[in-house]
């Protein structure tokens, strides 16, 4: 089950500062709440995907390996030391001085128990500490639910308790992200949590939705920023030395001063922030109810335009890239002006080590029931636009196509083994991002359901119930949330009985399609002239930094890496000759692109 997905920068990712300076290394070990997210889902954001750009990048380097779905057994089976490829699980990697970030529990809830998070838990930490590395857990993080104004609910029950209990079994350095982010909460009020933090977002806001998101686990842009601050405040200030010790690590940070005028205008803005330099900064305003906006305008006075982010269309939102130089900007409405920044640009010097239960200036208002809000459902919609068919896979890990049995349609069915490894994944293009019903045509001529994970980013577990023999076909259905543009679907058995018979799956949206079958994808050699990207052979050639991403021919990610502008040699990065897929992303932009021959 390790080769879940291999789609643009999700998958057990590694971005990291050029090792070769490195002194230490940072594994960030987590579910989909520290995972990288794809372009395609902007605004949604891990809190390890950028977690780098917080590090000297001649000091330390940060690999980011969370993954969505994961409760802390399963992420230990497929990706700290067993069910990994070979040289790609994490306990291998680990050299003396790194440092383990681990943080689980969200999906432990459901998809586990405390004895097995306690032993797998435990287990990492150990094995860390054996290879002279420095674990560091930490609890998970609070969804956005509010039973009052100054009361966050415990959606993960004894999950935050069991990590500090472990940590403290173990004497290894323990962050109380649970409590952290509940504070912060608090200080913000619920409307700002939801609208800033969390992935709430519109496609009003952004090009590359294709629906709302209302998501009250994941966090957008600013969500996970701000939670990444928090993070290096807690390390800075914590007792153990060692933890403490990756403060000397980071790089400078710089304040972003946020105002409003006239004041009163809006209804929430972004709040004052500091980051380091080459961050995506966002800022966000929403007006009150008949205020007019007229604009983003800098600290000299001057409005601002263009997008660090390509795919935010909404005036009321600005994104930048962080310079070496702290500054100020200015939310302006009818009747208001752009104040002038008045400090001397210079990096920060101290850093707070706690965050408060209230803010003097925050005003209270409940956003929901005070008996909490409800996670919100997504209805299937069995309106399905297109289907493809499942016989043939892209890829695929034990496994036939065949046609033996009647009434499936197009050129036959796939039947995946009888073992959880088995797999069968189609490479699919989706117009944009959003919420979107998988129906999936199958036969089960078995006596039981033969549930199975519907794999695109995350975990999405499909039942399967008997169809009453294998010539029988039924659908079943699932929601997804899809990115915009090129991602890997994959069906995976869950159970040593397998997944049932495939014999087709659609879409609930217009536009999708399969790359290869009914569509193209961007190849790096037609990009080269507005990207400054080429390749040739073994040779990359970047006119700008950019993170590339390597995957072998099963869709395992073999490498993903920041470098510097100039060329890259494909074949210092991987192991072995073969066949690679190459994939860049430079700032916001993830190109999908081409197959290299590494010799």
């Amino acid at each position: 089950m390790f080769s879940k997905v291999w789609q643009s920068a999700v998958v057990a990712s590694m971005i990291a500062a050029p090792l070769a300076f490195a002194k230490v290394t940072i594994y960030m070990c987590g579910d989909s709440t520290m995972q990288d997210w794809a372009a395609g889902y902007c605004p949604k954001q891990g809190q390890g995907q950028d977690f780098h750009y917080w590090f000297d990048v001649n000091k330390a380097a940060v690999v980011n390996r969370g993954q969505g779905g994961m409760a802390a057994d399963g992420y230990y089976d497929m990706f700290w030391k067993h069910g990994c490829s070979a040289g790609n699980c994490i306990v291998d990697k680990l050299q003396s001085g790194d440092y383990a970030v681990i943080q689980f529990g969200i999906n432990d809830v459901s998809k586990s128990d405390e004895a097995k998070f306690t032993v797998a838990m435990s287990a990492m930490a150990k094995e860390a500490i054996a290879k002279g590395a420095y674990p560091i857990i930490m609890s998970p993080i609070r969804r956005c639910y509010y039973d009052s104004p100054t009361a966050i609910h415990n959606s993960y029950r004894g999950y935050p308790a069991r990590a500090k209990a472990i940590a403290d079994s173990l004497n290894i350095p323990f962050i109380d992200m649970s409590e952290m982010v509940a504070n912060y909460m608090i200080s913000v009020g619920e409307y700002y949590a939801q609208q800033f933090i969390f992935n709430y977002a519109t496609s009003g806001e952004y090009s590359n939705l294709k629906s709302d998101q209302a998501d009250q686990v994941h966090l957008q842009m600013n969500g996970a920023n701000a939670f990444g601050r928090i993070i290096t405040e807690q390390m800075r200030a914590h007792k153990d030395p060692m933890t403490k010790k990756l403060g000397d690590y980071m790089a400078p940070m710089y304040q972003v001063s946020v105002k409003v005028s006239p004041e009163g205008a809006a209804e929430a803005t972004s709040i004052n922030a500091y980051y380091p330099q080459g961050m995506t900064v966002m800022l966000k305003t929403i007006p009150k109810s008949g205020k007019k906006f007229l604009g983003w305008y800098d600290g000299n006075g001057n409005k601002v335009s263009g997008q660090a982010v390509t795919t935010v269309k909404s005036q009321y939102i600005y994104t930048f890239t962080m310079k070496d130089a702290a500054t100020q900007y200015t939310a302006v409405y009818e009747g208001g002006t752009a104040q002038k920044y008045e400090g001397d640009g210079k990096a920060l010097t101290a850093f707070p080590t706690t965050t408060p239960k209230s803010l003097d200036d925050v005003t209270f208002v409940p956003f929901t029931p005070m008996e909490g809000s409800e996670e919100t459902n997504v209805k299937v919609d069995k309106d399905i636009k297109k289907y493809f068919d499942a016989a043939k896979p892209d890829d695929a890990g034990i496994g036939w196509t065949q046609n033996e049995w009647t009434g499936f349609t197009g050129d036959g069915y796939y039947n995946l083994d009888n073992t959880k490894e088995s797999y069968a994944a189609y490479n699919m293009k989706f117009p944009g991002a959003g919420y979107v019903t998988l129906a999936v045509r199958y036969a089960n001529g078995g006596s039981s359901d033969r549930m199975f994970n519907a794999y695109l980013d995350h975990d999405y577990y499909v039942s399967a119930p008997p169809t009453g023999g294998w010539d029988k076909w039924d659908t079943a259905y699932v929601v997804l949330d899809a990115p915009a543009g090129e991602a890997e679907l994959k069906f995976m058995s869950l159970t040593s009985d397998g997944a049932p018979n495939l014999d087709a799956f659609g879409f609930s949206l217009d536009g999708v399609c399969r790359v290869g079958v009914d569509c193209g994808t961007t190849k790096l050699q037609t990009a080269k002239t507005e990207t400054g990207l080429k390749l040739r052979g073994d040779l990359l050639s970047l006119s700008d930094r950019a993170e590339v991403s390597v995957y072998d021919m099963s869709g395992r990610m073999v490498v993903r890496k920041s470098v510097m502008a100039g060329e890259v040699d494909l074949s210092a990065l991987v192991r072995a000759n073969g066949l690679y897929r190459v994939m860049v992303r430079q700032g916001e932009v993830n190109y999908a692109t081409t197959w290299a021959k590494v010799k």
